[in-house]
């Protein structure tokens, strides 16, 4: 079963959500949101600026968030706190699928009345479902994560001021955690919560669905929805799988560095070093957490390139080289999406596609067909 088939509508996985990055032109979208396959957009909650930051710093898909100098966040009285779902243009909005789930940071919000605000406004715009997740590093003074926005959503919900039908939604990190299974010794394992133990709180909440961040390393998130399968809690939830389309090398770090946070720069050090050593690689000794990503990580680095190379040193033309990487990159992102969709523990109900570029948005449309 191909990931294509998966998608069309009338299939089991006809729910199939396509991300809409503010920082990418919307010409380079369009084709791709206007693809029949994709059911649904999700918006991220992100502040959104008309002219580059003040430093001159443009704002685009290229810039790393942590590099990036925003100016003063934008105040609730301004067009720019509205959630995304609020400020569709008249053209975005008829081109855009009639499913939106919204997405509710606790890192952008100032305190819990800010977030409560926020929910109602994005419920009142045509919001379908409410994401509510931590994020980033919060930029203001409270400890609000994203347990503590659900209990608010469903408060709201029961109260009346959000419509009942609003889906209320948690994120997942297969690969990050699910990096405790293999460690050599139970410390790991005392310090973090299990995955089942997590999402069994987001349910708690009021979550309904689970939609996850890609699964960037497959056998890490082979073993994260294992645990869930275990754990009972697959029939009380319902699962949207992350697709993420990187088209280079570099754009599959950038994602794993967003899964596995902070901790991926010790793993990243860590390739580096045995690069310059340039001695075969031997079994580790000591298998702990950080020494099972970096092997995972760098099986995945290593068929980038392999492919590069390939496409560089033994096809030509130009042309040539182009389409074959084009093809191996939605093959890859199809290969991602057939094992969540088919898999035999925790197959997803749908999949969110997480295009950041427009090159991934054109492969995205390439898939959907």
């Amino acid at each position: 079963l191909g990931a294509s088939a998966a998608f069309r509508p009338g299939t089991r996985a006809a729910r199939v959500f396509l991300e809409r990055n503010p920082y990418v032109a919307w010409e380079a979208q369009r084709q791709a949101f206007a693809h029949p396959a994709f059911t649904g957009v999700v918006h991220p909650h992100l502040p959104h600026w008309e002219s580059p930051a003040d430093d001159g710093t443009p704002r685009d898909d290229a810039t790393d968030a942590a590099d990036a100098h925003h100016p003063p966040e934008p105040t609730s009285a301004s067009r720019s706190w509205l959630p995304r779902v609020a400020r569709l243009g008249p053209m975005e909005a008829r081109a855009l699928p009639s499913t939106h789930v919204q997405t509710v940071s606790a890192s952008w919000c100032r305190d819990l009345d800010d977030a409560r605000a926020f929910m109602r406004v994005a419920a009142d715009a045509g919001a379908t479902a409410l994401l509510c997740v931590t994020g980033d590093v919060s930029r203001h003074a409270h400890d609000l994560d994203a347990l503590a926005l659900l209990r608010a959503a469903r408060a709201l919900r029961d109260a009346g001021e959000i419509d009942s039908d609003v889906r209320l939604a948690c994120a997942a990190n297969p690969c990050a955690e699910a990096s405790t299974a293999g460690a050599a010794e139970g410390s790991q394992k005392r310090k973090k919560k299990s995955a089942s133990a997590r999402l069994e709180e987001k349910l708690e909440a009021g979550a309904e669905t689970v939609i996850t961040q890609p699964s960037v390393v497959p056998a890490l998130a082979r073993v994260w929805r294992q645990e869930i399968h275990a754990s009972g809690l697959v029939n009380d939830v319902e699962h949207i799988a992350g697709i993420a389309i990187p088209t280079s090398k570099r754009a599959a770090e950038r994602w794993m560095r967003l899964v596995f946070g902070a901790s991926y720069d010790d793993v990243y050090d860590g390739l580096n070093a045995h690069a310059r050593a340039s001695v075969p690689e031997t079994k580790p000794t000591d298998e702990t957490v950080l020494t099972l990503r970096r092997e995972d990580i760098l099986e995945q680095l290593n068929e980038w390139d392999s492919m590069q190379r390939f496409a560089s040193h033994e096809l030509t033309p130009d042309e040539t080289k182009q389409t074959f990487m084009k093809r191996w990159i939605e093959e890859r992102a199809e290969l991602a999406a057939a094992e969540a969709l088919t898999c035999v523990f925790f197959p997803a109900n749908g999949a969110h596609v997480m295009p950041v570029t427009p090159l991934g948005y054109a492969s995205a449309t390439a898939v959907a067909d």
